[in-house]
This record gives C-alpha cells, structure tokens and sequence, in this order.
C-alpha cells in the first residue's frame, strides 16, 4: 500500500488525483490533501506519506521552495513534481533538487499510479521530453567569454551593429559569434537561441 499525499492549489486537481487513487483502494492510499505551499511542510510531517504530489507553481509559496523545505527536514522523502508543462525550466531544476519524479497534470490514471509506482520502488518516473532537457542540459556548450557576451544582448533586441558598436568590435566579428552561438545551441535563428539559453539555464 503506497500512501500518498497531494499539494496543491487547485481543487480539481486535488481531486482528480484523490478519485484515481480511491479507483485502486488495494494498492494506493490517499492520505489527505493540501491546498498551498505556505503549511505544506508542516503538513507531510504531520501525514508522514511514502509519496507527495507536488504542485510547481502555487501563489502563496512555490513548488520548488516547498521542495527545497521538505528535503531538508525529510531527506529520504520520494516526491514528484506536478506543472502544466513539458517544456518548463522549473522540471529540470525539481528533480535537481530531489525530486523522484514529474508529471503533467493532465496524465491519464496509468500513468499517474505507473509513476507512484515507479517511484516508491525506489526508480524516477521522467517522461522523455523530460529526458531529452536533461540530455540537452548535460551537453553544456563551450561557450567563449565573447559568445557569453553576444548571448546576454539578444534577449534586448538590438541589432548585430548595435552590439557590435556596445563591445567595441566588428560588425562581422558578432555575425562569427552568432554563428558559433546557433551552433552550440542547435537553433537557427535569435529567438529560438534566446528560448533555449534561457531553458538551459545561460539566460535568466
């Protein structure tokens, strides 16, 4: 029996996922609910479960800050992710900070008791856009200080003049380090680089 917990800020969601488990009353637990970040700790300690679901993005107090909380009083303590995306930046930085598994929230019920499952096996449930990010995360380019630089104006919009006139360099010296940038990003053109950078973390 795998006793488990959900955190988060919306009620269909809560109970959405109390309805799957209750569906598999002889494998899964369903040990209460709780409708924020700000307690959340508080709460899991209180309910001890083998496995939380745990919402990103909530408005009192994030997913990743309830996370960073709970490793650090409960270090053994298996929880996965919830978002309403495949692509978000937050997915890669949860489970580097501990978290076993991720999910969207609009998983059929296989793939959400397959997870809890996975998980409280002592595995990490990571779907394969997942997988592919931390494939593109651990491919780090080796940037040149100058690329860096070029880097960080795209997001302004100015032009390759313009960048090049603030750096004090060539107009066709920016166009070598644009090129060099596509490359070691795998885009082909700024506003895909800015999205990727961004997504692997060169760009805040």
């Amino acid at each position: 029996m795998i006793k488990v917990v959900v955190i988060d800020d919306h009620a269909v969601v809560r109970m959405g996922l109390k309805y799957v488990l209750g569906v598999r009353k002889q494998d899964f637990a369903f040990a209460g609910e709780w409708p924020g970040g700000a307690g959340a700790v508080e709460f899991v300690e209180r309910t001890d479960p083998d496995v939380v679901l745990l919402d990103i993005h909530m408005p009192d107090k994030d997913g990743l800050t309830v996370l960073r909380e709970i490793r650090a009083k409960r270090p053994w303590q298996k929880v996965i992710m919830l978002t309403t995306s495949d692509a978000d930046n937050d997915v890669y930085e949860s489970l580097n900070l501990g978290a076993k598994g991720y999910l969207l929230k609009d998983r059929d019920a296989t793939e959400i008791t397959q997870a809890l499952t996975t998980v409280m096996n002592g595995g990490k449930y990571v779907p394969a856009a997942v997988q592919e990010l931390f494939r593109k995360r651990q491919m780090t380019p080796d940037f040149t200080a100058r690329e860096l630089e070029v880097l960080k104006f795209l997001p302004t919009g100015m032009t390759n003049d313009a960048i090049a006139e603030r750096l004090g360099v060539g107009k066709d010296a920016i166009k070598n380090h644009l090129r060099n940038i596509f490359v070691k990003l795998d885009v082909g053109d700024r506003v895909s680089a800015v999205r990727e950078a961004v997504t692997r973390g060169f760009l805040k």
